[in-house]
This record gives C-alpha cells, structure tokens and sequence, in this order.
C-alpha cells in the first residue's frame, strides 16, 4: 500500500504516469483533394489553372519539428515515438500512396504519434521534410522511415521531402519532388543546402484531441499549370524551373527573389 501511494504521489507531481512528464498524443492528417478523400490511382477533375484531370500515382511527405500552441501562445514540443516503421523519433513518414504506383508500397499512413505535456491546445507547428542532420545519410544503412530510395536524390541533395507524382489528361508523368537545392558537399554524407525548402506550416485554431488536419492536393496545384508538356513536367526543385514558383508559394516557400503569400496546403478542419 505504501508503494503504491508514493507512486501515486510521484505521478501527480510529474503532472504524469509517463517518463517524461507527457501523454499520448496522435495527430491524424487526412490526404484530400479538394472535398475528396485522396485515393492512389483514382482521378480527380478541374485541377490547376487549366481544369484537368490528374491520377495520383504517389503521394508521401516527411514531417519532422512537431510543436502544440497552448493557450498562452508557447510552443511546446511533441516528442515523436519510434515505432520501427514510419517514425525514428525526430522524423515522421506520412504515405497516403498504397502501391498503385511503380515506386509505392501497399502500407499507408496518416498519423502523427507522440508525446507532449497535457493541454489544452490551441494550434499546431511542424516542418515538412528531413532535418539537416539527417538529411545526407545513406538510405541504404538508415533505419526506418529513411530507407525508401524512392525518397532520396543523393548524397548532397539528401532526401525528397515530399514526392507527388501522377499522370494528367493532356500527358503522363507530372512531378513535385520537393528537397533541398544548391548543395555541396563531400558525397559521404557531410553537405550544406543553400536553399533548404524545408516548409514550416503554422495552424491555429488546432485541438489535437478533437479533430486532425487535411493536406489538400487541389490547393497545392490550384496555381499551377499542371497541364505543362515541357521535357520535365512539373517541378524537381530546380530554382530555374517557373513551374516550381506557383508549387513553392502554395507551400509557403519563396522562389526566384519572390516572397510567398502564405501556404494553403495544410488546414485545420
């Protein structure tokens, strides 16, 4: 009885039965298109400035720098689990993709697992992408979720952040694969990105016990041309490709000297 008392005690003091103070947290964000469920393979309609039709054949993004807004405006961090699959502990895979595609996996997943100190909460912070020191590892000795080579460029380029792919109504083959550009480095894994396109996405209005977020693929392209039939539809990050520049502004991101008007991909529902 004695033990169990002080170990009651030694929980409310801690404000927490957990090591470090936190509790579970899980953070769904639900793949859409526009008011529809994101589906690998299917077709959606009237997407980018020309209306076309796009089928999705990939659709998978690192997120990493999880962060809960209190009441009073602190940033307190989610401390990510490592579930052997799709989080390491400082980085998250999240794969709305199931295969339909060459280079995709039949597994899916939407959710963001964690720990943070109790709420309540009042929005949410994360970055889209790999942090830089782990950005130019060897995926083929990293664990999971840095093993995909399908998300990774090379050494110094480090790993594609987000990799969209799909085939239109006017061509097959349109692209966003979102990484770090203008890198050097020595090919063992030590590089610097002068341009790291890392998005750093801002929610208010986000309580993590009562509803998720929504990444929307039509608010992504809805600037862009993606009926473009160039030698390399879509955009690869280069910083000389125009067609990155309407992809980068829906993300948040400047592109050619231009400040971006905000990102609209992310949404709190």
């Amino acid at each position: 009885m004695r033990n169990r008392l002080l170990s009651g005690l030694a929980c409310l003091l801690a404000a927490s039965c957990g090591d470090d103070g936190g509790e579970p947290v899980e953070i769904r964000i639900a793949g859409m298109v526009g008011s529809e469920a994101f589906t690998c393979g299917a077709t959606y309609s009237g997407l980018g400035t020309a209306g076309v039709d796009l089928t999705p054949t990939d659709f998978r993004m690192y997120v990493h720098d999880v962060r809960l807004v209190t009441e009073d405006g602190d940033e307190v961090r989610v401390e990510l689990d490592d579930d052997g699959m799709w989080q390491n502990g400082e980085v998250a895979l999240l794969d709305f993709e199931n295969g339909c595609g060459d280079m995709g996996t039949p597994e899916t997943n939407d959710t963001l697992r964690g720990t943070a100190p109790p709420g309540p909460y009042t929005g949410i912070r994360f970055r889209v992408g790999v942090p830089e020191s782990l950005n130019h590892a060897d995926p083929t000795a990293a664990g999971t979720p840095l093993n995909l080579t399908a998300l990774w460029w090379n050494w110094n380029g480090g790993y594609k952040f987000i990799r969209l792919e799909g085939n239109s109504s006017t061509f097959d083959g349109w692209r966003l694969h979102l990484g770090s550009t203008m890198c050097e480095g020595d090919m063992m894994g030590n590089a610097t990105c002068n341009t790291a396109n890392r998005p750093d996405v801002a929610l208010d209005g986000f309580d993590p016990t009562a509803s998720g977020l929504v990444v929307d693929l039509a608010e992504l392209v809805a600037t862009s041309a993606i009926d473009d039939t160039g030698e390399q539809p879509g955009c690869m990050s280069n910083p000389m490709d125009a067609d990155c520049a309407a992809l980068f502004d829906s993300l948040g991101l400047p592109f050619g000297g231009s400040s971006p008007t905000g990102q609209r991909v992310f949404r709190a529902p």
